[in-house]
């Protein structure tokens, strides 16, 4: 009788022993890949998802400035929204003198280094904010989302402006935007009153600043590369301007995506706004997803790269369990519960806790996610193999990987 889970070492294997314990994530096969490096990894995996989402987007709404003013209507509200009953200041450093639209500069800066998005503040005063950013996985999504999050920022200061006694307003702009081809993304808030400027509309939010003359640039070879809680010059702690301090636990406390903070929030408000029904908004977001999904491993090396990456051995051929090790190891990087309910060359059966995968409370991520694992079973595995939810519990998502004979797929 053949085995329903293949038999693996306990993830707590060795606890008790004198050997360190270390923080990481573990694949079926025993490989451990350091904390840091999953971090990373799920940053990019979910950035190429958002980058698909964003392509579904676009074939749903052709118009460039319709799209990005919908995106950025949309997360201005929804993140001031947010903002206003959030109030939860002291994370942030916010002391409580501080007034006026100043205070969402901090909420931004944190929120960066906990996206792994790594540079300075350059200026931080009441009148003018700039912040530099050397790295972004966010830069391939596209330049409506450089826009989009820069209106997010400015929502989320509206709140924090309002919560707080009344003082100067600050219009956000990115001035230069990686996802747009420049070396660094920047942002630059002015006070209105002190450096008037002509008004634009919302999406237009890219500059020039009045204050262009005060840029200070960071030159290529002094640029970062990590966030301040993985360097070592930093103590590994991330500390902003008013001297709020936290360790490298920063960044589990911010695993929003582009796809989950602004696309999918996006292409719902596109379905409210008829520009497509929500049957149609699913349909192109599954095909734009599968596909990117069979183009993670449309090359051969992808695979041979994976296999070593995850510790698989030789024994293990093409069957379910290359693509169930995988997800394994995402949903661990999301700190995301599961069960392993088959796992065995013929099938693997994985029980996720749903809300783990609704990112940010994004109920469309889950079926986001299962979009692209059945693209990647095309290739990763071969194209006898799919992966799609079935059976699945109340507030669960239940995957089956497996052969599957599909006349239409």
């Amino acid at each position: 009788m053949s085995r329903k889970i293949d038999e693996r070492i306990p993830q707590n294997s060795g606890v008790g022993t004198n050997i360190k314990e270390y923080v990481a994530i573990q694949s079926p096969w025993n490989k451990l890949v350091s904390y840091q490096e999953a971090m990373h990894y799920i940053s990019r995996f979910e950035s190429v998802l958002s980058a698909a989402a964003m392509q579904a987007l676009r074939i749903m709404i052709p118009d460039y400035p319709e799209r990005a003013e919908l995106m950025c209507e949309d997360a201005y509200e929804r993140l001031y929204t947010t903002g206003k009953y959030y109030g939860n200041d002291d994370s942030f450093g916010i002391h409580p003198f501080m007034c006026g639209d100043f205070p969402g500069a901090l909420i931004g800066d944190m929120g960066d280094d906990a996206l792994l998005m790594c540079g300075r503040c350059q200026d931080f005063g009441t009148y003018r904010c700039e912040k530099e950013l050397d790295v972004c996985d966010w830069d391939i999504v596209g330049s409506e989302l450089c826009r989009t999050t820069t209106m997010s920022l400015q929502g989320q200061a509206k709140a924090s402006r309002e919560r707080r006694p009344d003082g100067p307003t600050l219009d956000y702009m990115m001035v230069e935007a990686k996802g747009c081809g420049d070396r660094h993304c920047r942002i630059i808030a002015e006070n209105r009153e002190k450096y008037p400027a002509p008004a634009h509309e919302l999406w237009q939010s890219f500059g020039p600043a009045v204050t262009d003359d005060y840029k200070k640039v960071t030159q290529e070879e002094d640029t970062v590369e990590e966030p301040m809680m993985f360097r070592e010059e930093c103590n590994y702690h991330f500390v902003n301007g008013t001297n709020t301090e936290t360790d490298s636990s920063n960044q589990m406390m911010n695993l929003s995506t582009a796809a989950s903070l602004y696309i999918l929030p996006a292409i719902s408000e596109a379905v409210k706004r008829k520009y497509v029904t929500r049957k149609q908004a699913d349909h192109i977001l599954h095909c734009v997803l599968e596909a990117s999904g069979k183009a993670m491993f449309g090359e051969r090396y992808a695979i041979k790269g994976l296999r070593d990456w995850m510790g698989v051995p030789n024994s293990i051929k093409e069957d379910g369990r290359l693509l169930a090790g995988l997800i394994e190891m995402q949903l661990q990087a999301l700190v995301c519960g599961y069960e392993v309910e088959a796992f065995n060359e013929n099938e693997c059966i994985l029980v996720i806790e749903r809300s783990g995968l609704e990112i940010g409370g994004t109920r469309d991520m889950a079926e986001a996610h299962v979009s692209m694992w059945y693209g990647m079973a095309k290739t990763l595995i071969n194209a006898q193999w799919a992966c799609w939810e079935e059976d699945s519990p109340a507030k669960k998502l239940r995957i089956r990987i497996a052969r599957k004979i599909d006349k239409f797929a």
